[in-house]
C-alpha cells in the first residue's frame, strides 16, 4: 500500500450541529484507515478538493464511503 500523509483534513460541514460533524468526522477517520489503495499513484503534493452531496438521511458510514471513492477518483487523476 502506498503512503499516504494528510497534514490537515477540512470538511466543510453545511446543517450539522457540532456533535454531529464530529461523529462525521470520526467516521471519515475509520474510513481513512480502511481505504484501499492499490496501483501506482501519482508523487504529489498539494492540495485535494472533492465535493460529496449526502442524501437526506445517509448514514456517517455511508457519506465516508462517498468520501473515500470521490478522494481515490482524485488520486487516481494523475498530475
Amino acid at each position: 500500500m502506498p503512503d499516504i500523509h494528510i497534514e490537515r483534513l477540512a470538511l466543510n460541514l453545511t446543517g450539522l450541529d457540532p456533535r454531529a460533524g464530529e461523529r462525521l468526522a470520526k467516521a471519515v477517520a475509520a474510513a481513512f484507515e480502511r481505504m484501499p489503495l492499490g496501483g501506482d499513484l501519482p508523487q504529489r503534493a498539494e492540495l485535494v478538493r472533492f465535493e460529496v452531496r449526502a442524501a437526506p438521511g445517509a448514514s456517517n458510514e455511508m457519506i465516508a464511503t462517498q468520501m473515500m471513492a470521490a478522494l481515490a477518483r482524485e488520486l487516481n487523476k494523475g498530475g
